[in-house]
């Protein structure tokens, strides 16, 4: 007995030391694989950093790729700091096509992390659109929490976000952060008017404050039922002021704004009435204190005239605008002019050198938008451009591709995130309804057409 007690006693000390010799080599493993990961991840972000510097997609796209393959919560931080600096539009938005379709788990969960935490505002735009195409838990939360930011393009962005993902659970949210906004007397602000937009998207219903939203939201929620897709929506009180200045039909409801207006040499044109006249709603023929229709066979009214009617509604624009906005006038043919060197406060004097300064346009020349954009861009804290143009771009009497225009604008407004409504007259035809549909859909605005 105490030979065969000795044998299992040496046996079982030899299983333990393997034991441990396994143990120990699983360690050391461990240990060699994550210094590998972690010489892999440095590798390849020197490659991206490279990349981008001497501007070179290809080599950039495949260490981009390389950082996704190993998805560890490190190369997510690698590739967001270097790649979403803000250095390489095509980059971004390469790196955001592919953290899209990032698996769950610990690299995700960075993602999620970053939206919220990155130091940079850029980023977490960037990152925030990201999650506004994923319907995991975190990316929702990390939405929400940008909702929040103190920073208006992402908060901005996170209500972009909410819209696209139509989730009831976000309705209270939506609430709360209209309830702050409210708090500090920031509820008519451009973010007040898109979370209003907002909650209109998702339930179909509109009301003014809060309090109202509480009231109707709160029995209803646990048994609420979405509107069927395509059944008739409410139209909305967007604003929260009784008597909202506007720009036809679309409210002035960003602090920070400016009229881009053509006054190039078709701007003179004076257009019949359509056959079956509208009325003053946006999109419709008749604008502010246009007159009745007449018959058809008589003269040309001069108040049909395109100049004119800029002018008589944007001069009831101005006078309605409050005096904590901010506001610039260019006009745009073959040159480009500012009313002033920057955005003006709506004060009496400003509003009146304003009216002045509209008063005097006169149309000549070709449409230079492009040039026209970038001026507007130009202007610092931005929240919304209003453009109204009567013909597609032109320089030196030809037609301009209109592709590298809607590119720049969606690359140069990709962080600030600003508010780009369009006007055109339909006598100008399919070519610029296009363009100012497309300029108004990438960029977050509306699309008037005027007849």
């Amino acid at each position: 007995m105490t030979t065969h007690f000795l044998r299992r006693l040496t046996d079982n000390s030899a299983f333990s030391h393997i034991l441990i010799f396994a143990g120990i080599f699983s360690v050391l493993v461990l240990s060699f694989s994550t210094e590998l990961a972690h010489a892999d991840i440095s590798a390849e972000k020197k490659k991206l950093l490279n990349a981008i510097r001497s501007d070179q997609f290809d080599p950039a796209s495949r260490a981009v790729d390389s950082l996704v393959k190993i998805g560890t919560p490190k190369a997510v931080d690698a590739l967001v700091s270097v790649g979403l600096g803000g250095d390489y539009y095509g980059i971004e938005r390469y790196i955001g096509s592919k953290l899209v379709s990032l698996p769950a788990g610990e690299g995700f969960d960075r993602v999620c992390e970053l939206a919220t935490e990155d130091r940079r505002s850029s980023a977490r735009v960037i990152l925030t659109l990201v999650l506004a195409h994923r319907t995991d838990l975190g990316a929702n939360k990390a939405v929400l929490t940008n909702l929040y930011d103190k920073d208006a393009s992402v908060a901005l962005t996170s209500v972009e976000a909410l819209a696209k993902k139509e989730n009831l659970a976000s309705v209270d949210h939506l609430i709360e952060a209209l309830a702050r906004l409210e708090k500090v007397r920031r509820h008519d602000t451009l973010l007040g008017y898109e979370i209003r937009k907002c909650l209109l998207k998702i339930t179909g219903e509109d009301f003014k404050n809060a309090d109202d939203w509480r009231n109707f939201w709160a029995p209803r929620k646990d048994t609420y039922k979405k509107p069927p897709p395509g059944s008739a929506k409410k139209k909305g009180m967007t604003s929260v002021r009784r008597d909202p200045p506007a720009f036809f039909g679309m409210e002035v409801v960003a602090k920070n704004v400016v009229f881009l207006l053509d006054v190039s040499g078709s701007m003179e044109k004076i257009d019949d009435l359509p056959e079956e006249p509208g009325s003053s709603t946006p999109g419709g023929t008749r604008v502010g204190d246009e007159p009745e229709p007449e018959p058809k066979d008589s003269a040309p009214n001069p108040a049909r005239q395109r100049l004119k009617r800029v002018q008589n509604e944007l001069i009831r624009t101005i006078e309605r605008l409050p005096q904590d906005v901010a506001f610039n006038i260019v006009t745009f043919n073959h040159e480009i002019k500012s009313m002033s060197k920057g955005l003006k406060k709506a004060s009496s004097r400003h509003k009146r050198e304003a009216i002045s300064y509209v008063r005097n346009f006169e149309a000549q020349g070709e449409t230079w938008t492009d040039h026209a954009l970038r001026e507007a861009f130009g202007a610092p804290n931005l929240r919304a451009i209003f453009l109204l143009s009567d013909g597609a771009p032109r320089r030196d009497n030809q037609l301009l591709d209109t592709g590298p225009i809607l590119n720049w604008v969606r690359e140069a407004n990709r962080f600030r995130r600003v508010r780009l409504n369009t006007v055109g007259f339909s006598q100008a035809g399919k070519k610029l309804r296009s363009f100012m549909e497309n300029l108004a859909r990438q960029n977050n605005g509306e699309f008037i057409e005027l007849k």
